[in-house]
């Protein structure tokens, strides 16, 4: 499929270098929550599905201009993952490259949310990176955001060195005639990835407006990932500090929210979230094991509602082919908030298998 698209638009093709490409991912899987049972068809468990078009022209000297357009889909009912607003809901960007780096423009992924090309994050973030279910990342970690009105920079690498920066202008789309009424986001980091050793020290800070009296206190997160390459086994660990996130975690455990903003100011959820698990090459595939926990306030309620999680899995990937893989895992998680001296809590455990394939 990647080398088809030239020969059908040959004056495309001869200006830039264009590729189609994609992700096919749907499986089965059983979930009981707090004691109910369900069982379903479910797309994008490894890797969410998607496609998307890639174009590069090379305008010599170490100069080139690339793109990428790219949107969600979910197998099991043809619907648009990220809505209907979005032609390209995942990611659309514009990007320059020379010898001072990589400069882009577009609907971009937060440096530290595992979403879209320009992220490193996501990948080093632990065995399962972003999908899997609740073994993802964003189960525990905040600002896993794509970000509309975005310039990005990188660096070029030096040594295995990399520093990065992103500012978002309007995060959410919403272009207010103001610029203080739109959410905006600033974020950098640098990457050490060299013999098999990454390392990644990243800090973001989302600037929340105040509209109509009603607003939160600005987010700040910091983040820390490492992970090594060894002979047959990766290890993993990393851990996010993040202040008044407005939200935290997925279903279907309970989703830690900021209470609701009535005044400027309002305080959102203070935690930290830790990653350890690995990879180990086995059974001709990869097996993969995890665990996850949050520890947090919910700074803004009344009685500062403290929130815990705390999600253990293991999975099993095996290539039928370089293009396609079978896989199949098992998450249990617990979920708790306690308020004046009540908890609510969730438990869930997720059973699934499915086929991923790539073009």
């Amino acid at each position: 499929m990647r080398a088809a698209l030239p020969l059908f638009l040959p004056s495309l093709a001869w200006a830039s270098q264009v590729e189609v490409y994609g992700v096919i991912d749907t499986g089965i899987a059983v979930a009981r929550v707090n004691g109910e049972t369900r069982v379903y068809e479910e797309t994008g468990f490894m890797r969410p599905s998607r496609f998307g078009f890639k174009g590069k022209e090379d305008l010599g000297n170490g100069r080139a201009v690339s793109f990428v357009l790219e949107q969600g889909f979910d197998s099991n009912n043809g619907a648009q993952s990220q809505g209907a607003n979005y032609a390209f809901g995942r990611e659309a960007n514009l990007t320059y490259e020379c010898a001072y780096g990589k400069f882009g423009m577009g609907r971009i992924g937060n440096f530290m949310s595992g979403m879209g090309s320009w992220d490193p994050w996501g990948p080093n973030s632990g065995p399962f990176a972003t999908g899997w279910g609740i073994a993802a990342s964003g189960s525990s970690m905040s600002d896993y955001l794509r970000m509309d009105n975005t310039f990005a920079w990188q660096s070029p690498k030096m040594d295995g060195w990399q520093v990065m920066a992103q500012y978002s202008l309007d995060v959410l789309g919403t272009e207010a005639e103001r610029n203080v009424d739109n959410t905006r986001y600033l974020s950098g980091g640098v990457t050490y990835m060299k013999n098999g050793l990454n390392v990644l020290a990243f800090a973001g800070w989302r600037m929340n407006p105040t509209v109509e009296g009603k607003g939160y206190q600005d987010g700040q997160t910091y983040g820390l990932a490492l992970n090594k390459q060894f002979d047959g086994f990766k290890p993993y660990l990393a851990a996010q500090y993040a202040r008044n996130s407005l939200s935290v975690g997925k279903k279907p455990l309970l989703v830690f929210k900021a209470v609701e903003a009535k005044h400027p100011n309002t305080k959102g959820i203070n935690g930290i979230a830790i990653i350890t698990g690995t990879d180990v090459s086995c059974f001709s595939g990869t097996f993969k094991a995890a665990v996850q926990y949050f520890h947090g306030k919910n700074e803004g309620a009344e009685d500062k509602d403290k929130l815990k999680r705390l999600i253990f899995s293991i999975g099993q990937e095996y290539p039928l082919s370089k293009r396609t893989v079978l896989y199949a895992g098992t998450n249990w998680g617990k979920s708790e908030a306690k308020a004046h001296g009540h908890k609510e809590i969730t438990r869930a455990l997720e059973l699934f298998s499915g086929i991923k394939h790539s073009f």
